[in-house]
């Protein structure tokens, strides 16, 4: 007598393909993972799959926007935490964003490596989109109780929070050259460059939100190294 099908809830069964395309993808890689392979992991039709997801594109996509949810629940507490004035607020979130980032870096190069690449210029700004309506309207809301607090000072919170969001995802070529890198000496010219960059798009953010020069700090000399174990380690030198 044949077993009966299990017929999960769809949010749930989505969630199965999301956990099955991240690990597969931490095992190999995203480019040797095919729709097939994540379909058999699931033990599933192709039906299924395509009922959620248009292309493993759109999984990915998908993915990060999971990411950046997880983020946002790491920062509840911090958002509201009533002891905290804006700027705590917004400074606690910002690390604790990259706080995330370094925790799941495994995850994210396996994930996310093929979106720092030339010819996928489309998807990287599909992804960036998703991440952006996950994490924009905690910013906005930071930003406009700081300016009711007289925190900040900026006469437009929700564009403030959309223009920081595009500056911090202005380092895609940088990103896209480090991981291109296989030299040891290039691989910190190029991370001393983006640490100097960070640290002149926090002036940028300071001066948006109407802050003394030197209160938002981007740069993160010790994340860096971190992060770049977490990636394999930097290149050796040839």
């Amino acid at each position: 007598m044949p077993f009966p099908r299990i017929v999960k809830p769809q949010v749930a069964r989505r969630d199965e393909f999301l956990d099955v395309a991240q690990r597969l993808f931490a095992a190999a890689g995203y480019d040797a993972t095919s729709v097939n392979q994540i379909i058999a992991a699931v033990g599933v039709s192709k039906g299924a799959f395509y009922h959620h997801f248009q292309s493993k594109e759109d999984l990915l996509e998908a993915l990060a926007c999971r990411f950046a949810e997880a983020t946002a629940r790491a920062t509840r507490d911090i958002i509201e935490d009533p002891t905290l004035d804006a700027f705590a607020r917004l400074t606690s979130f910002l690390a604790s964003m990259r706080r995330h980032k370094l925790d799941t870096a495994a995850e994210l190069r396996a994930a996310f490596e093929p979106l720092f690449r030339a010819e996928n210029l489309q998807l990287y700004e599909r992804t960036q989109r998703a991440v952006a309506d996950v994490v924009r309207p905690i910013l906005t809301r930071i930003i406009a109780e700081g300016v009711v607090e007289r925190t900040f000072d900026t006469p437009d919170p929700e564009s403030a929070a959309e223009i920081i969001l595009h500056l911090m995802g202005s380092n895609r070529d940088l990103i896209m050259a480090l991981y291109r890198t296989r030299d040891r000496r290039e691989f910190e010219r190029l991370g001393d460059r983006l640490l100097r960059k960070l640290a002149y798009l926090g002036t940028v953010i300071d001066r948006l939100l109407g802050l003394p020069e030197g209160s938002i700090e981007l740069a993160d000399a010790g994340a860096l190294r971190v992060l770049a174990c977490a990636l394999d380690g930097p290149p050796t030198a040839a």
